[in-house]
């Protein structure tokens, strides 16, 4: 019974689209559901994942360095599938789901494509609304009128479920190309980072995965696979899930045909003279389906092969309760070559998954791992119920990795209950006789201009071949002249065929795996004999093959020409509604429809040239000869040449003339049946029917069948392959001897070609898809560069159209690449990254193969241009013969790659852009010359070579920058900075020089606009490296023991100190620490330890200043530039409003880096290097340095002297090293210091600026005391010496004279006093002002 929700009516006709309902996307999501549905029961308890994370779970173990094991990291997105697919009743198996769910989907309008019940694309509407007929086809009764429904019934049940089986396989083929077979294959892709260089071959790569004595490689590769192969399991349960799905259509269409050509295996009660029936009725069973017309999956125990034979249970137990015999279903002589055709599909199918599987040793090895693991994980117990997850192991090897899923399909017992056995029909005859006639039309098109998949069809036959062999009994001998037809014949014409992609199919090899035949003189020999023997057909086909592609493209070249005619759209515009002519248009339809057939079958002969040249050298080991690559690359060009054009040029006259052809076809097929239905009528009125049941049935399957077929082709403009197998059945099913006066052989033959024109017409989209595509280079890669070669080696003219058509055809993997769902991808695009190693690559190769030769070519152009026109007494004639060969290149339109587009002329300018720029660095002079070649590359090629404003001089550029950053250490020690100026001025002149060198803001930012803004990102790594290095060795002076107990000596006086009150630390403690510290001697250089600690302190601090100005003339140089640049902002928006025009997308990229410009935040490198210095030293031990804010006031006091005896040094006429009159470096590097250790608040809480002040307030008043205390003495000796005597005036001059010296001496002493406190107080400024540079940074810390 169906469901009310079956009932309604199902539109096959419509404008409403739905993508996710169309056959190849039902098949995959079918068994992605299967997978989905049955590991959603069992994911809480059976997946390692929820295992791993139960609170009983074992603690991780550690292994590869990981916490978690492999297993189960790769296991995280998975769950386990133990059950293979159920059958849905409705669209043919393969989905656990229930009907319901698939068939409330159907109840929409599907066009173009349809997938509905099969029954109601067959059974006409109307008897279904009128109730005639049940869509099932189930009827029981005795009179005429009943018999006649029943067998139409039974005709239209047998029609449906053959269409839809052969449907399904097609479908299942489409799945298994797309998805489950690129899985495979791929599975060991590792190209996950583009080579450096396209030279590495497959081998080298292989061999560098099978390095064995690289045990970390190894270990590594090793986790790399089973994190992969768990990832993978996904894929492997879609692939044994159809596999399974495919076994069971093997199974039951072998049982189908045995069932509609066995006229005595089932019992059919209808016949009024039938024993132990007294009512004369009994009980209809169909031949095909037992349940219901839409069940064509066979099931997996007795019950259900009983159904298939549609014996019921009452019939079974009642075989002798009848003398009348059910008849063939579809008459005697009927055969269905369309159902050995799929059969053969799906042998085929299974046969390319065992051979993916086969040579795929990655993947066996690592699923050995995996199950090692599990079994490893199963033995420690330490997942509970992980029974169920080995049981899905089990059955995914037993169905694909074991590489016998065709075994399995063969070895199937088709004969479940012995009736085949019983009503002594031979299963093998008919299956042989389907094969000797497919094997037949199939050798008869190979290797003529008619062949299109026969050469991959006949795999299949080989896959009949095997079944033949097995289901023939024991005590017959196979047909010897089958066998040797089938070792010699088609060995002989194609020894060796792609099967996908890089695999292979050797009929001689197969048949001496799975059917050898020794009796049969001559066919049997080895392996090793077989592939020689293959090897050298291909050597000896190799000399022509130049030939036969020469002849494709020459065919290929003429069709170009009249397709391009006779599907333009201005044929016929002329012609008014008035001067329509009927055979004209149908004569204008008939050659369009011819043009366009003879494009596919040129197709169709370059993808099999092609595809066999590259299988059989990969695959036998044979090198392809430099001199095929051109013979290869047209082949390539010739398939997407006729893919542009009828997919892309002439995409809409295709599409027009397609629904005019196929309406024409479906004419033409019933127009050969007038006559047919003429006689079926006038029989089925005849009153000498009744006397003959036999003729009965036969007029009424041949009426079905008629029926049938009208309905299938008038009833929609658009042909899905359900319908078109529903037609070639129901066409195949009209033959019968009565009919051979009303409808000929040669009417067949007409309708056969008829059936194979409609199914190239109604689907061109997919025949030009499968034919033009070329993602097997993919796996023939390492060709890739060899066309590229003699592309830019060929004809200028046409490189260019023709690279085009190259970088199409190297698009195409993108499809494979991408589908591949068990890869990694990157997380910005969302490609794998196989797919973006691929992409770089290619782009590799075509920047260093094409694109780079073109730039040299143009640049030795120019070059010699200028040269000409420089060089006197020359001629310019002989140097203009390049320039119309270069400029058809770049002004070609661009290039489109995977959804890339690559302009040459760009790559060109770029080029020149940075070549130009780089010798302009290196020699000013040389300026005018390249600004010359820029004009001259305007004029002649039009490219637009940006000026890059590097000036040829500067007065202003006192000192060389690039010499600057070249030894920065040396500079940061030769010169010292001025805060106050923001320059660097030089300690003492170079030997000969009157004068001191100074770098400053302003020489910078020309040094800038000279090199670029460029360098000032090398310029702050290379001062960052410096500044680490002196930082490392500040580091380990504090590091020393002697300093570090001195530091830690004074933080605990000072500590005690300020516990007891006194915030302020002396100077004689700091002096006294001076010299404890300067007790260690002096360094290798001659100075104090201390002085080497401050001389540190300025060298950071140069470095921090030279970065600082670095950042000051950036600033400048952009500043300069905003002139040039609008000034009004709109605040709302962000962007800049200086454009009347609205809708220019030059106006967007504008405004938006003109915004970039304005609002873009300048990085401050301080700040960063503050930051890393601080989080560096965070991270370690910094005990030692605690106490540096002590060590301060002993530096400083090291600093005023140093800083006394430059400026002392200045005066005198021979300046020496140590003269100097300003070095702020030292309060920046100590600012930085303190910042970095984060001791700025424990050096002000020393309060040194007052102590110094005090300390020096205090000398000032002793000094001005013992001053009024010598002229108070000096005075009263003078009025002391008046009133003495003449004779004692000698002695008071004397002592006169000491007094004279000791005020002297005072002043000497005040005045030093005053240069220090100038000096202090200078340094105390300078302090205060480099901790401005760092204070953002504290308060944000």
């Amino acid at each position: 019974m169906t469901t009310p929700q079956q009932k309604q009516p199902i539109h096959l006709s419509g404008s409403v689209h739905d993508p996710s309902w169309n056959p190849h996307n039902l098949v995959s999501r079918r068994l992605r559901e299967a997978c989905n549905i049955h590991a959603s029961r069992l994911s809480e308890r059976t997946t390692i994942s929820s295992s791993v994370s139960s609170a009983n779970a074992p603690p991780p173990t550690e292994i590869y360095n990981q916490v978690i094991h492999p297993l189960a990291r790769a296991s995280l997105p998975r769950s386990s599938c133990p059950q293979p697919p159920l059958d849905d009743a409705i669209t043919g198996g393969g989905s656990s789901v229930a009907c319901n769910v698939h068939f409330s989907g159907m109840n929409v309008k599907l066009d173009p494509l349809e997938r509905a019940a099969p029954h109601r694309i067959v059974v006409p509407e109307n008897e279904i609304e009128d109730g005639l007929m049940e869509p099932r086809g189930e009827m029981d009764g005795t009179n005429y009128g009943v018999l006649w429904n029943e067998q139409r019934s039974a005709t239209w049940n047998a029609i449906s479920a053959l269409a839809t089986m052969c449907d399904e396989v097609e479908e299942l083929d489409k799945t298994f190309e797309s998805q489950i077979l690129p899985s495979i294959v791929l599975f060991s892709a590792d190209d996950y980072e583009a080579p450096s260089t396209y030279t590495i071959t497959p081998a080298l790569k292989k061999a560098s995965k099978k390095d064995i004595f690289d045990e970390d490689a190894k270990a590594k590769r090793e986790s790399a696979l089973l994190a992969r192969i768990g990832k993978f399991v996904p894929a492997l349960q879609l692939a044994s899930n159809g596999t399974v799905r495919l076994r069971r259509l093997v199974k039951n269409m072998v049982v189908q045909l045995g069932g509609c050509s066995t006229p005595a295996a089932v019992p059919f009660y209808f016949d009024r003279s039938a024993a132990g029936d007294e009512n004369g009725a009994g009980t209809t069973s169909n031949v095909l389906n037992g349940e219901g017309g839409n069940k064509i999956d066979s099931a997996a125990d007795d019950k259900g092969n009983e159904d298939q034979l549609g014996v019921r249970g009452s019939a079974a137990q009642n075989k002798n309760s009848f003398l009348g015999e059910q008849p063939p279903i579809f008459g005697k002589g009927v055969s269905l070559i369309h159902l050995g055709k799929a059969i053969g599909t799906a042998l085929r199918i299974l046969i390319a998954v065992d051979t993916a599987i086969a040579t795929n040793t990655d993947l066996q090895e690592a699923w050995a791992m995996y199950k090692d693991v599990v079994m490893e994980w199963s033995e420690e117990k330490r997942i509970e119920n992980i029974e169920s997850l080995e049981r899905m192991m089990v059955q995914i090897e037993f169905n694909i990795l074991s590489s016998r899923s065709f075994i399995a399909a063969i070895e199937q017992n088709f004969d479940p209950r012995g009736r085949f056995q019983s009503a002594k029909f031979h299963l093998h005859d008919e299956i042989i006789s389907i094969l000797l006639t497919l094997y037949g039309q199939y050798c008869e098109r190979i290797n003529t201009e008619y062949e299109t998949s026969e050469r991959l069809d006949c795999v299949g036959v080989y896959g009949l071949y095997v079944l033949y062999r097995h289901l023939l009994p024991p005590n017959l001998v196979p047909d010897a002249k089958l066998h040797k037809s089938l070792w010699s014949v088609f060995p002989a014409m194609c020894p060796i065929l792609e099967l996908y992609g890089p695999l292979h199919f050797i009929p001689r090899e197969f048949m001496m795996i799975h059917a050898p035949y020794e009796a049969v003189k001559g066919c049997s020999a080895t392996i090793h004999d077989i592939r020689a023997e293959s090897a050298s057909l291909v050597l000896k086909w190799d000399g022509s093959f130049a030939a036969r592609v020469a002849k494709i493209r020459l065919d290929s070249l003429g069709w170009l020409a009249s397709a391009d005619s006779e599907l333009s759209s201005t044929v016929n515009s002329s012609l008014s509604d008035d001067d329509f002519n009927l055979p004209a248009s149908i004569a204008s339809i008939e050659r369009a429809t011819s043009c366009i057939l003879r494009g596919l079958k040129i197709a169709y002969s370059a993808s099999i040239l092609l595809r066999g040249q590259l299988v059989s050298h990969r695959s036998l080991e044979l090198n392809v000869h430099f001199s095929h690559m051109s013979s290869i690359l047209a082949l390539v060009e010739v398939l997407k040449s006729i893919e542009k054009m009828l997919r892309v040029r002439r995409r809409a006259a295709v599409l027009s003339f397609q629904r005019s052809t196929l309406k024409m076809i479906s004419s033409n097929i019933l127009k050969r049946f007038d006559r047919v239905r003429s006689y079926v009528d006038q029989t089925s009125a005849s009153i000498e029917l009744l006397k003959s049941p036999e003729k009965a049935r036969s007029v009424a399957r041949i009426s079905a069948c008629l029926s049938a077929l009208e309905g299938v082709l008038k009833g929609t403009s658009s042909f899905s392959p359900i319908r078109r197998y529903s037609a070639a059945f129901s066409v195949a099913a009209c033959t019968d001897p009565m009919l051979f006066e009303a409808f000929a052989p040669d009417d067949l033959r007409a309708v056969e070609g008829h059936i194979k024109d409609l199914n190239q017409i109604s689907s061109i989209e997919d025949v030009l898809s499968l034919v033009c595509d070329c993602s097997f280079l993919y796996f023939y890669r390492d060709l890739i560069p060899n066309f590229i070669e003699l592309l830019q080696h060929g004809n200028v003219a046409s490189s260019t159209s023709r690279l085009q058509l190259l970088v199409s055809a190297l698009s195409d993997p993108e499809r494979i690449l991408k589908c591949v769902k068990h890869l990694d991808k990157d997380v910005l695009s969302g490609s794998t990254l196989c797919f973006y190693g691929y992409e770089k690559f290619v782009l590799l190769v075509l920047k260093e193969e094409y694109v780079a030769p073109i730039c040299d070519m143009i640049e030795t152009d120019l070059r010699l241009a200028i040269h000409a026109k420089n060089a006197e007494n020359s001629k310019n004639s002989s140097i203009s013969c390049v320039d119309k060969r270069l400029r058809s290149i770049i002004n070609a339109p661009p290039i489109h790659f995977c959804q890339k587009q690559i302009s040459l002329k760009k790559e060109v300018e770029i080029h020149l852009e940075k070549i130009f720029y780089n010798l302009c660095t290196l020699n000013l002079n040389d300026c005018k010359t390249y600004s010359e070649m820029r004009v001259l590359a305007e004029e002649r090629y039009g490219l637009h070579i940006l000026d890059p404003c590097l000036p040829d001089g500067s007065l202003e550029l006192d000192l060389d920058f690039i010499d600057i950053l070249r030894d920065l250490s040396s500079f940061v020690s030769r010169f010292n900075y001025n805060m106050i100026e923001q320059s660097f001025v030089e300690r003492m002149p170079k030997y000969g020089e009157k004068y001191l060198r100074t770098l400053n803001v302003k020489c910078t930012s020309a040094a800038l606009k000279q090199h670029g803004l460029g360098v000032v990102a090398s310029s702050v790594n290379v001062s960052y490296k410096i500044l680490a290095k002196k930082f490392q060795q500040f580091t380990q002076f504090l590091a020393a023991d002697y300093v570090k107990s001195l530091l830690a000596k004074e933080v605990r006086w000072y500590m005690h100190q300020k516990n007891d009150g006194n915030s302020i630390y002396p100077f004689e403690r700091a002096a006294s620490l001076a010299k404890e510290i300067n007790k260690q001697g002096q360094t290798s250089s001659g100075i104090t330890v201390l002085d080497q600690c401050r001389i540190f302190l300025t060298e950071m601090g140069n470095i921090i200043a030279f970065v600082r100005i670095m950042r000051a003339s950036k600033r400048k140089v952009l500043t300069d530039q905003m002139p040039f640049l609008p000034s009004s902002v709109d605040p709302m928006l962000g962007k800049i409003d200086f454009f009347e025009e609205s809708g220019s997308h030059a106006k967007f990229e504008m405004e938006v880096c003109v915004t970039a410009i304005l609002n873009k935040p300048d990085p401050d490198y301080i700040r960063a290097f503050v930051n890393v210095f601080k989080g560096v030293v965070s991270k370690s031990d910094n005990s030692f340095m605690n106490g540096f804010f002590c060590m301060v006031p002993a530096l400083c006091l090291c600093w005023m002297e140093s800083s006394l005896q430059g400026k002392e040094m200045m005066h005198k006429k021979n300046i020496t090293k140590g003269g100097y009159y300003v070095d702020d470096g030292f309060a920046v590097g100590l600012s930085f210091c303190l910042s970095v250790l984060g001791q700025v608040k424990q050096y002000e809480s020393l309060n040194w600026f007052k102590s110094i002040q005090s300390k020096y307030a205090a000398d000032e008043d002793d000094l001005v005391e013992k001053k009024n205390a010598e002229e108070v003495k000096r005075n009263a000796k003078i009025s002391a010496a008046k009133q003495s005597s003449w004779f004692v005036s000698g002695t008071n001059e004397k002592e006169q004279d000491e007094d004279y010296d000791e005020l002297t001496m005072l002043k000497m002493m005040r005045k030093r006093l005053e240069g220090n406190r100038r000096e202090m107080a200078m340094l105390f400024f300078s302090l205060h002002g480099a901790q401005s540079f760092f204070k953002d940074i504290r308060s944000s810390s």
